[in-house]
């Protein structure tokens, strides 16, 4: 597991962390459950929020409570319709409220006891024949106008329809579950008593599941709702983490239309009965704006909900007992012209709502509180395009920490990362305060300190290995300067394998065989090792790394794992110098008689055959996950292996293929050989033959090789005459030059069966 660990760097660790934490992030943005970490964004805001000071807020709102005074001198809740009544008649005649909202529902008729009792004494009137002399009429009429009297419900239905401003608040259910035992004609008569109070002018059609579905309508009775002037839904949403009221919706369907929420009737009222607009996105249906008249414009979320800001504690707006109201107890500029919600607060009746600021809050301050919002357009803002910042911060700080922890010392990287945290506490903590609208500061906060904990651990636990690991790998492959820039930048190491483009170089001793056998073990030794560190030390010296060795041959490259641009230039001059290299060795060789052994098999000299090729290669760790090498892999390496061994065709002892001669063709002299195909690969490659530096060769050597490459053109052009008297002139220069002597061979052998027209001048080469 560990050793998984290790491949990684600690940029690496920090996108890591970063993209999970994005991943999280985004996943809670579009679950409507939402989960623990979303619950905490949540909660951070409803600390700040219940933090700070009673903010300003507006005057109009304020609310009629049902509360302990009230309840102690009317007597126990639910009152009489009429004591309904009389309240709506106080606020009107006397106080000239502008608008009253009701948050309660009046669903079912009254039980008048006295109606029935009334009822009871016509019968028993009727019964007993009093019906025909003049004080009988009396007093059935007497008894007509009790009943009057007494059905409070038409005296609470009479009270509304005299001033023409009270909205009804009526609610919806939501589950199929809760209406069970609802029939049809209930539900149709339900759905009556809201007829007319939907909105009429929506822009653009909203889809069906954008904003909440209402199944079944709680309403007023009719002899209560026909007096009303407008009606709303109260439903209250809560957050489904943990029931807390964060936010009112203003719209819900019901069936196929869409209906207004007690606070969005109350306005419209306010502004004049001005008409509500709804505009929908024409693509998306998301809900853009609602519109009361000209008057107001509200920007909700995509479901027509709005965010709201709590300005404070319980009774932050105006509480005034139904009781001081009804016995005209305040001043009447106290309520006039006021928006005023009437609800209850009384301990056991009214409904407790947990909200941001508190845990029991009653639902018609939450009212109150939407109300304000919408008033002084002070609700927090929050869409999509939050999220979309939020992602985007939570992107960037974990990629810039990414970038920086790792090239710090630890403790400026812990600066860096308390520094992040707290400032971003308080810059959220003004978003929430001034701007209204905030990024997530959960997820922000939790990317910077797993980030930093992530890197910080990886360190400690990864960079000395790294290190250690780098030396112990890389010091007998690697000169001394090149482990050093390792150390210091172990990023420079990609682990675990990568694509780039490199110079392979492949080098093996000639009859090496023949050699082995005249050789004791100890003499074989030491001369593998006296030869693999000469040619070793040159390899290092030009920056190129020692792949492995195999037996006699050499396997390196250049280009990593430290990257140079001049890697195939850096080659060619190693494969020079290893030329040089083994002249001095063979000197050696012969001054301690060691030759001596080998001279009968091979001759004096030790030789070698040295492939370079140029091209796009996999460089990396392979192996198993307990033993593994630093090596290449890839048909550009294949192709100087091949390379190495076509030295034979020509008798040459470098053979470069053209994508490593082309970029190092200023530093070096070469001869194009020939052009050929090696076995397993299709494509032919040209193949040149270094010779020595840029500039070191003489005219006359200058020359030769002019006359060579002539005497290849026209071996091409299969004027075999021709040709073979330019290879025989290169001779001249160059006594018993290898590749002239095959090639005046093979304009023989073609001259003698003619290869053909097609014939491309591709040598195809059949063994190794």
């Amino acid at each position: 597991m560990f050793k998984k660990i290790f491949a990684l760097s600690g940029f690496k660790v920090a996108f890591l962390i970063t993209f999970i934490w994005l991943i999280m992030f985004l996943y809670n943005s579009i679950d409507p459950a939402g989960n623990y970490l979303g619950l905490m964004d949540k909660k951070w805001v409803d600390f700040i929020m219940k933090g700070r000071e009673v903010q300003p807020h507006s005057d109009t709102v304020v609310i009629a409570v049902i509360d302990t005074k009230s309840v102690d001198k009317y007597g126990r809740w639910p009152w009489p319709r009429s004591r309904i009544a009389e309240m709506v008649d106080a606020l009107n005649d006397y106080y000239e409220v502008g608008t009253i909202g009701l948050d309660i529902v009046f669903s079912e008729p009254e039980q008048a006891e006295g109606i029935r009792v009334t009822e009871e004494y016509r019968k028993v009137f009727s019964e007993l024949g009093f019906n025909s002399s003049g004080k009988a009429n009396r007093f059935i009429r007497y008894l007509d106008k009790s009943v009057v009297e007494l059905d409070g419900d038409a005296k609470l239905g009479r009270s509304l329809a005299k001033t023409p401003n009270t909205v009804l608040g009526y609610f919806f259910f939501t589950g199929l579950d809760q209406i069970s035992h609802v029939t049809e004609e209930e539900l149709v008569e339900s759905a009556e008593r809201i007829a007319g109070s939907e909105i009429s002018l929506v822009v653009n059609r909203v889809p069906k599941g954008r904003i909440p579905w209402g199944v079944m309508v709680e309403s007023n009775i009719k002899k209560i709702y026909e007096g009303g002037h407008l009606s709303g839904f109260f439903n209250m949403r809560p957050d489904l983490e943990d029931g807390t009221v964060r936010r009112v919706h203003l719209l819900m369907r019901y069936g196929d239309r869409i209906y207004p929420s007690l606070d969005l009737q109350m306005l419209r009222h306010y502004y004049d009965d001005a008409p509500i607009t709804v505009i929908a996105d024409g693509e998306t249906g998301d809900i853009v704006e609602i519109r009361i008249g000209s008057e107001k414009t509200i920007l909700p979320d995509f479901d027509g909900s709005i965010m709201l800001n709590y300005k404070g504690p319980q009774q932050t707006f105006k509480h005034y007992s139904v009781y001081d109201i009804i016995e005209h107890n305040l001043p009447k500029e106290t309520l006039q012209d006021k928006i005023v919600l009437i609800g209850a607060t009384e301990v056991g009746i009214y409904d407790l709502r947990t909200t941001p600021v508190g845990v029991a809050y009653p639902g018609v301050e939450v009212h109150a509180t939407l109300l304000d919002n919408i008033l002084t357009d002070s609700y927090f803002e929050l869409t999509i395009v939050n999220d979309v910042f939020s992602a985007l911060l939570i992107l960037i700080i974990g990629l810039v920490l990414g970038v920086a922890l790792p090239r710090v010392p630890n403790i400026y990287g812990t600066v860096l990362a308390v520094v992040l945290v707290v400032g971003y506490t308080f810059v959220h903590r003004y978003m929430v305060m001034e701007v209204r609208s905030w990024t997530s500061f959960v997820y922000v906060v939790l990317t910077v300190l797993t980030v930093w904990g992530g890197v910080t651990l990886f360190r400690f636990l990864v960079s000395d290995k790294d290190q250690r690991f780098i030396k112990g790998a890389f010091r007998h492959y690697l000169s001394a300067d090149v482990v050093s820039q390792l150390m210091d930048n172990p990023d420079m190491l990609k682990l675990g394998g990568e694509r780039r483009v490199m110079t392979a170089f492949f080098s093996d001793v000639a009859r090496f065989s023949s050699i082995s056998e005249k050789l004791t073990p100890e003499q074989l030794v030491h001369l593998l090792n006296v030869y693999l560190t000469a040619m070793s030390d040159t390899i290092m010296r030009y920056g190129g790394t020692v792949d492995k060795y195999e037996g006699d041959a050499i396997i390196a490259f250049f280009g990593a794992p430290v990257a140079y641009e001049d890697h195939a230039t850096r080659a060619c001059l190693v494969t020079l110098e290893c030329h040089e290299q083994l002249i001095e060795l063979n000197k050696q060789f012969e001054e301690s008689g060691l030759n001596k052994t080998w001279e009968e098999a091979i001759g004096k000299n030790l030789t070698h055959r040295i492939g370079l090729n140029t091209g796009e290669m996999v460089v990396g760790n392979m192996g198993s996950a307990d033993r593994f090498d630093y090596t290449m892999m890839g048909n550009s390496v294949n192709l100087a292996a091949r390379l190495e061994g076509a030295n034979k065709n020509w008798g040459t002892f470098t053979a470069v293929s053209e994508y490593t001669y082309e970029p190092a063709k200023d530093a070096v002299e070469a001869r194009e050989l020939d052009l050929i195909q090696v076995m397993g690969i299709k494509k032919p490659v040209r193949v040149f033959e270094l010779l020595a530096r840029k500039g070191e060769l003489s005219e006359q050597q200058m020359k030769a090789m002019a006359v060579f490459h002539k005497g290849l053109e026209l071996y091409r052009g299969q004027k075999w005459d021709d040709a073979i008297k330019h290879f025989t002139a290169v001779q001249k220069v160059y006594i018993d030059d290898p590749p002239s002597k095959v090639f005046i061979q093979r304009c023989k052998e073609f001259a003698e069966s003619p290869p053909g027209e097609e014939w491309d001048g591709v040598f195809v080469a059949t063994g190794k």
